[in-house]
């Protein structure tokens, strides 16, 4: 599965773009993705929010991605170790790489969903696609939970106006905020080495 659009080189804004797809049951009691925009947005941070249900969506999504010219993509769904869940439609990880690498040069990728980011999303997500990190929770991830800790990270990149991105250090610094809040993991991947991506020590200083 291919996507239809090819990402056009543009300078990226330092705002959000949310994608979200759940289960029927999820997505009439609870949108963690809806709930975080209208979090930030009271903060007066940029945020886009999209529902989809099928990967012919996800495509339109990602084109409305490059469109919006945000540098940072979260997506908020199910999945499992080898996959990613939308309402209608389960992407193995090869077809979800490569559907959203054509729009992920210079940009990073939040991903809100139990037990996806590993090493081998970031297989398929990082090794020259120009992508900057891949970063989700190391856990099966509770709603409540997830809806605080993003929103608590988020909060804590985009608060300082004379701050314009979120480089490595500044991201490692939340997430340990995160962390020390919640008691909770976030696994970080970036580009590097022979094997095209490593696993970040949010420790690293």
């Amino acid at each position: 599965m291919k996507s239809s659009g090819a990402a056009k080189k543009s300078k990226t804004k330092f705002s959000l773009f949310i994608i979200e797809s759940l289960d029927f049951d999820d997505e009439k009691r609870r949108r963690e993705g809806r709930i975080l925009r209208d979090i930030l947005r009271m903060s007066d941070h940029t945020v886009h929010y999209i529902y989809i249900r099928t990967a012919r969506e996800l495509e339109v999504a990602l084109d409305q991605f490059q469109d919006a010219g945000s540098r940072y993509l979260h997506v908020s769904s199910h999945g499992n170790t080898t996959s990613v869940g939308l309402t209608l439609d389960t992407i193995p990880f090869h077809e979800f790489g490569e559907m959203v690498v054509p729009y992920l040069r210079e940009r990073r990728l939040f991903m809100s969903a139990c037990s996806v980011v590993n090493s081998d999303l970031a297989r398929v997500i990082l090794p020259g696609s120009g992508c900057h990190s891949l970063i989700g929770p190391s856990y099966n991830i509770d709603f409540d939970d997830a809806v605080m800790m993003w929103a608590t990270f988020y909060h804590l990149m985009f608060r300082d106006p004379e701050i314009h991105a979120m480089m490595g250090g500044r991201i490692r610094w939340g997430l340990r905020r995160v962390r020390y809040a919640f008691q909770r993991e976030f696994d970080y991947f970036r580009p590097s080495g022979a094997r095209g991506y490593e696993k970040v020590d949010v420790e690293e200083r």
